[in-house]
Parts: structure tokens; sequence; C-alpha cells
């Protein structure tokens, strides 16, 4: 390659980079930073934990048994060592009233089925030793001004594995008692609940 071929690679090539820098000035000013926000889930035995967001800059632990189906719900104080806001509920009290549910909306397939000669479809049963997942992600729930609690940034999912019934929860957050370090707790709200799997799952 003669020296004018060399020169006009390294024109080339200077220009490419200063078109690459500059376009990464421009998508910076368009684009800002977008912050990354990580949870974390994790399971051992008979126990989940995982972390959510309940607010901006502020994270909920879950805890779940599952051999009592006992969720809790702590966030740390922002100013004392010690968790000041506790929630707790029972997903085992709430997966018997979703399968009553689900059976309730079964038994009118069923009838249906009956009056087309076709053979009934079998009740969803409470399983004797529930398997679950737990995972939490975030949410765009509408909060109203006015409100004294609003449902938290995230939903913590457990996931029954013998029915493939999800129940969603939130955490009635109270801002103005974390700010205020005074301690808050009740019980985690049911947001959202469903069927997602209709054969049940086995164990290799």
């Amino acid at each position: 390659m003669g020296r004018k071929g060399r020169a006009g690679g390294i024109l080339a090539l200077g220009a490419a980079t200063s078109v690459g820098i500059l376009l990464g000035f421009v998508l910076g000013g368009l684009m800002p930073s977008i912050p990354v926000q990580a949870v974390a889930t994790d399971r051992a035995e008979n126990y989940a934990i995982a972390t959510g967001w309940v607010d901006e800059g502020v994270e909920a632990l879950y805890f779940l048994d599952f051999l009592t189906g006992t969720l809790r719900a702590a966030v740390p104080s922002n100013q004392t060592r010690d968790f000041r806001a506790r929630f707790e509920t029972n997903v085992l009290g709430d997966l018997q009233k979703v399968i009553d549910l689900q059976n309730a909306n079964l038994a009118q397939v069923n009838a249906q089925r009956a009056r087309a000669g076709q053979p009934p479809l079998p009740p969803l049963q409470m399983p004797q030793n529930p398997r679950f997942l737990m995972v939490t992600g975030n949410l765009d729930i509408r909060r109203g001004a006015a409100a004294r609690t609003r449902p938290s940034a995230a939903a913590v999912y457990v996931a029954e594995l013998n029915t493939g019934i999800v129940l969603a929860y939130v955490v009635p957050w109270n801002q103005s008692a974390h700010a205020a370090n005074q301690p808050q707790g009740g019980s985690l709200e049911l947001w959202a609940s469903d069927r997602f799997a209709t054969a049940i799952i086995r164990t290799q």
C-alpha cells in the first residue's frame, strides 16, 4: 500500500472515530442515564427470600415459610438499626380461597360439559405438600395523592407449583411514617391471583 493509501486509511479511521464519539454525546443527551435497580431472590429447603421495591430507594425483605405458609415483609428504618415496618399474610389461606373460586367456575364449565355429553373436569385440590416459587417485580399502580397508604412500587409473586396458581401481593406503604421513623404494619394485600398452569408439575 502506498503513502496515499495509508493516509486515506488513517483519515477514514479518524473520521469514523470522531463520528462515534459525537454520536455518543448526542445519544447521551437525548437518552439520559437510567438507574439500574436490582432485586434478589433465593430459596433453600422450606424457605424462600426476596427483595422488592416499596418506594423510591426503599426495598422490602420478603420471607416465605413453605410449611406454615407465612409470608412476611419487613423494611429497615432509615434512622435506627431495626425493622420499623412489618407486614404479614398466610398464602395457604389465600391459596384455598383461589382454589374455591376456581372450582366454582369449574362447576359451571362441567355443567355445560354434562349437557354436551362430555365427562367432567376434575376439581382442584389443596395440595398436601405445597411447593412454592417466589419472585418480585416492579408495578405501575396509580397511587392517590390523598391516600394515607399506597401500594408498594413492586409486587411479590408467590407461585404454587402443584396447582399452577400465582398470588401477587403488595405492601400497603406509608411513606410519611417511614420518613418520620414511625412503626407501621398490617396485612400484605392480595392484589391479584390466577391459575397459569393446568397440569400438575411433578419432580423428576
